[in-house]
């Protein structure tokens, strides 16, 4: 025997020419008070974003392609892999906002230089305007092979430009640091 109970979620007025939505939400939490049952349909609302983030870390991040046998071996990997997914995904859900705010919340000031000095990717930030997440999208999505007119970047294309950032912003630091040395 399950204690389950079931919270039906309906939209009795939906816009012109949309389905409305209907859920049926099995849960085993209380639901004896209507603050109860919105923490169960926000629980379920936050479904999406979970999803979004395992696309990240399962598809961008290839994380069930490495073949790894060991539990150890998993959990670092996944370790390791995470904040990346995790960054992917930030950048994708603020530069797809209404208004997208500005690249310095998704990107370091150093991954900003990288990308303007790059030839591939500066065209995305080279114009009157500060650039937006979106601009860093599209130029982290560059790096990883995507090309504009081919529409939204995937999470394999963001997850290889992103590691190319990240591999160039390593590389931009070095030789900072090399500068610095070389002035000692």
């Amino acid at each position: 025997f399950i204690d389950a109970k079931v919270v039906r979620v309906w939209e009795p007025n939906p816009p012109e020419g949309e389905k409305p939505i209907e859920w049926n939400l099995v849960t085993r939490e209380s639901i004896d008070t209507p603050g109860q049952i919105l923490k169960i349909v926000d629980y379920y609302r936050c479904r999406w974003p979970i999803e979004e983030f395992n696309k990240a870390l399962k598809t961008g991040c290839r994380v069930e392609a490495r073949q790894l046998i060991g539990v150890a071996a998993l959990l670092n990997s996944v370790a390791i892999l995470t904040p990346i997914a995790w960054s992917i995904l930030h950048l994708r859900t603020l530069a797809n906002a209404s208004n997208p705010p500005p690249a310095s919340a998704v990107l370091t000031p150093t991954q900003i230089s990288v990308l303007n000095a790059h030839p591939k990717t500066g065209k995305h930030f080279q114009k009157p305007s500060p650039p937006t997440a979106r601009d860093a999208l599209y130029a982290v999505a560059a790096l990883g092979g995507h090309l504009k007119r081919n529409g939204e970047p995937g999470w394999l294309t963001l997850a290889r430009g992103y590691e190319r950032l990240m591999t160039l912003t390593w590389g931009w630091n070095l030789c900072k640091e090399a500068e610095k040395c070389d002035q000692s």
